[in-house]
Parts: structure tokens; C-alpha cells; sequence
């Protein structure tokens, strides 16, 4: 990885142990305070945006660790140049998938802006803010992943750990 890559997949690491907590946190708050019949709105609400983010920042960051599932019974049937195709296939689709995301997402974005989330006077665009930023890391993570697959004829279909896979 270089340096401003492996930065940025540190740093999105740290914000989404950062959001889990912070969940766990209010969730946890939010039920103590109810149990004592002085209940904390706006926790639950604030638990779920910070549930989305570290939803699309640890889907990129297992995506980069290759540790999303995949169902290969059939891919490895074929021949190795077949499943090199395939493959090359199956990335090239997911980045335009992905970028198409982004572009959906800041659109959606750009709808809830003036909605309030819940019961806090918060943009619900923070929370649907989410999806164009995490589809976009994912897309840097996919498309760093279709070139290292490209550039090195030897890596195929379950070659372990170098494999884009």
C-alpha cells in the first residue's frame, strides 16, 4: 500500500471501531435512561448514524482485506484464463457499480439535506452521507484491487493471499 492509501485505511479503521462504540455507547445509555423512566431521545438516533458509517467504513475495510464472501463452486470449474476473465469481469462490474453509488448517493444526500433526523435537529443527510463516501472507498478499494489483478498474470482465482480476492 502506499503511504496516503495505507493512512487512509488506518484512519477508517480507527473512525469506524470509533462509531461502533459510540452505538454500543448510546444504545446502551439510551436503555439505562429509559429503564429510569428518563429516557434519552435523540441517543437512538444518533446510535443509527453512527451505525451506518461504521457499516460502509468496515465494508471497505474488510473489502480491502479480502474477507467479503464469495460463492466459487462454479468459477472453479473453468479453466484459469476462464476464471481470470471472469474475475476481471466480476471487478471491472463491481467498480461501475460502485461509482454509480456515489453518484445515486450524493443525490440522495442532497434530498434529505433539509430533513431532520429523528428527534435531534441533525441533517438527515449525515446519515445518507454515508453511502456516496463509503461506495467511493470501496470503489478505490475495488479498482486498486482490478489493477493488482491485472498487472500480475500469476495471481488467478484463490491464489491466497495475494489474490485481489
Amino acid at each position: 500500500m502506499t503511504g496516503f492509501y495505507a493512512a487512509l485505511a488506518r484512519a477508517e479503521d480507527v473512525v469506524a471501531r470509533a462509531c461502533l462504540v459510540g452505538c454500543a455507547t448510546l444504545v446502551f445509555v439510551a436503555a439505562v435512561s429509559r429503564a429510569m423512566g428518563a429516557p434519552v431521545l435523540w441517543a437512538i438516533d444518533i446510535a443509527m448514524l453512527l451505525f451506518i458509517w461504521c457499516a460502509f467504513l468496515g465494508a471497505d475495510a474488510a473489502l480491502r482485506a479480502r474477507q467479503h464472501i464469495i460463492i466459487d463452486i462454479i468459477v472453479r470449474l473453468f479453466p484459469q484464463r476462464v476464471q481470470r476473465a471472469l474475475l476481471i469481469t466480476h471487478w471491472s462490474v463491481m467498480v461501475l457499480f460502485l461509482l454509480t453509488l456515489v453518484g445515486l448517493g450524493i443525490q440522495l444526500t442532497m434530498l434529505n439535506v433539509q430533513r431532520p433526523m429523528g428527534d435531534t435537529e441533525i441533517s438527515y443527510a449525515y446519515v445518507t452521507a454515508a453511502v456516496p463516501f463509503g461506495a467511493l472507498l470501496m470503489a478505490i478499494t475495488a479498482a486498486r484491487q482490478l489493477a493488482a489483478f491485472w498487472r500480475d498474470p500469476k495471481l488467478h482465482f484463490g491464489s491466497g493471499g495475494e489474490s485481489p480476492l
